[in-house]
């Protein structure tokens, strides 16, 4: 077991950490570049202390500092040698002298960035890798001197680094294909019903894997065990859940788990906070019933659960819940790309657009066909059903319907200990939300999952529930047409 980091003192925002002390660079040479300067080399290592992302100044005056100020002067030839300390995906950039790094990936990867800064004031550096220097990952660059104006920047500009990030792109990609990231909507473990509590080991690893988004579509997902949502989790009140989450070896970002299940600070997010190759454990008591998400709560967090990183776990209460015949899981979230919805090859994260919440594809169970063609829902006239139903988001609401069905009972917000409504067309759950909804299937055919804003259904958010069994002409009758009705 490795240790455990010490808690965020915020769980959405890392609190920043800036040393306000001087430095001096680790060796001062003449540059045949530069004539009327110094090469100052100052090399950074990346790596998470006390549960916060930063950069440690090795050797010389910055020697274990986290987020030294650097200094210059004007015409220095300034060589900045990033090396990674903790195998996250990071870089270093100077944004006001268009200097950025290039990526390192794996503990021990490093690499050098050069320029010769052109005018005196205060700066900063910082990681760009999304959300990183919101996480802690920025400092203080001093330049002092007098404005150069044949001095130039020996970086390349930013701009052909950061094109990813900067609008859509389009690209003609080859059709790809993927891993199945989709979860089975059956993969719910079975009732507890009445017992005594217990202590439930849960385990979580992180995943990074380039899956399935669309036919000839693939998308790199942050995963909870390789699949989205991530496992549906069942215990009672006053159990103890032990939370083991390990991040693996090969992914490139810090990853954690916060449950909204849990009393205690970051639902465990704060105890989480877990470098590729680590593992970190916290124990908590489950106090309330109802159906809770669970999500990555790594900064940028939105984006961690943009791409996959999600679930819902289930408090039954001391008397667990009334039976029916058939249990399914489903959650809803939103993809962001750079490429246009439709786009086939392996697509790219769009920022920017999650950042306008503008995203190309809206799915259940992680990709588009995931509950329709892949693995749709079934069950048989006569029968029961009862829909566990989570928003990862992270930003829309849905109006969760299924055409041609009317909800016999909807327990509003997930709630387990307030009266069900019922009756009910179309409920609204909003992200990070849930709801628990049942009816009876009295007519055989084809019933189809829908977010009520139905535009949505364009950009891939439907699913089918296929009941099979005999016609019943005395609720139903007529010859079907083309169309979904609505």
């Amino acid at each position: 077991m490795k240790k455990l980091y010490k808690p965020f003192i915020l769980l959405l925002a890392i609190s920043i950490l800036v040393s306000a002390c001087g430095s001096s660079p680790k060796s001062e040479t003449k540059s045949a570049a530069s004539p009327n300067g110094k090469v100052l080399e100052y090399t950074l290592e990346t790596n998470m202390i006390d549960g916060q992302m930063a950069f440690i100044g090795v050797g010389g005056g910055i020697d274990g500092v986290k987020n030294p100020t650097l200094s210059a002067n004007v015409g220095d030839t300034v060589k900045i040698t990033l090396v990674s300390g903790d195998g996250i995906e990071h870089d270093v950039a100077f944004p006001d002298f268009n200097a950025m790094s290039e990526h390192v990936v794996g503990k021990g990867s490093s690499t050098t960035l050069q320029f010769v800064p052109d005018r005196p004031g205060s700066f900063t550096y910082n990681c760009v890798v999304a959300g990183h220097k919101e996480a802690g990952m920025f400092g203080k660059f001093e330049v002092t001197g007098t404005a150069a104006s044949d001095t130039v920047s020996a970086s390349a500009p930013m701009d052909s680094h950061a094109s990813a990030s900067s609008g859509p792109v389009v690209v003609n990609n080859p059709a790809a294909t993927g891993a199945d990231i989709v979860r089975d909507p059956t993969e719910v473990p079975a009732p507890i019903g009445p017992r005594e509590p217990q202590t439930v080991r849960i385990d979580l690893e992180t995943v990074e894997i380039e899956g399935q988004l669309a036919d000839g579509t693939t998308f790199k997902y942050w995963t909870f065990n390789g699949k989205v949502p991530g496992p549906f989790f069942r215990v009672r009140v006053g159990d103890t859940i032990e939370v083991h989450l390990k991040n693996l070896t090969n992914s490139t970002m810090a990853h954690s788990v916060d449950f909204h299940a849990v009393t205690g600070p970051g639902g465990g997010a704060t105890m989480t906070q877990t470098a590729p190759g680590e593992e970190t454990m916290f124990t908590a008591k489950a106090l309330n019933p109802g159906l809770f998400v669970y999500h990555c709560a790594t900064p940028m967090v939105a984006q961690h659960i943009a791409n996959g990183m999600y679930g819902l776990i289930l408090v039954e209460p001391e008397e667990g819940l009334p039976p029916v015949d058939r249990e399914f899981y489903v959650m809803q979230g939103e993809v962001y790309t750079n490429e246009a919805f439709g786009s086939t090859g392996l697509l790219t994260e769009n920022v920017q657009a999650l950042l306008n919440e503008d995203p190309e594809y809206l799915v259940f169970n992680g990709a588009v066909g995931g509950l329709t063609e892949q693995k749709p829902l079934k069950a048989n006239v006569g029968e029961t059903v009862r829909i566990y139903f989570g928003v990862g988001g992270p930003n829309f609401t849905s109006s969760f319907h299924v055409i041609g069905e009317i909800f016999d009972r909807v327990y509003d917000q997930a709630s387990l200990t307030s009266p069900a409504l019922t009756n009910v067309q179309t409920t609204l759950v909003p992200p990070g939300g849930a709801t628990m909804v049942e009816f009876g299937l009295e007519v055989p055919g084809r019933y189809i999952l829908v977010d009520h804003a139905l535009a949505r259904l364009q950009r891939g958010l439907a699913g089918f529930l296929i009941a099979e069994g005999a016609e019943n002409p005395e609720i139903f009758d007529g010859t079907a047409t083309s169309g979904s009705g609505h």
